[in-house]
């Protein structure tokens, strides 16, 4: 089992990787409402990253 912190760390790392995804389909498609849609989830899952490695080191703080 995980602990808490390593569960965020790879929380964040997911997210991350999806931002990438979506931010590549933003730049491979055609369509502008696409393009938007693709742009707002790469936005939204990197500022859920962001959260999450804010909670991990606050985490991490407690920790030790």
């Amino acid at each position: 089992m995980a602990t808490k912190v390593e569960a965020l760390l790879n929380k964040v790392q997911i997210k991350l990787t999806l931002a990438a995804k979506y931010e590549n389909l933003a730049n491979i498609t055609g369509s502008k409402p696409a393009r938007a849609r693709f742009i707002r989830n790469s936005n939204r899952l990197r500022r859920q990253a962001v959260e999450f490695q804010r909670a991990a080191d606050a985490a991490k703080s407690v920790a030790s």
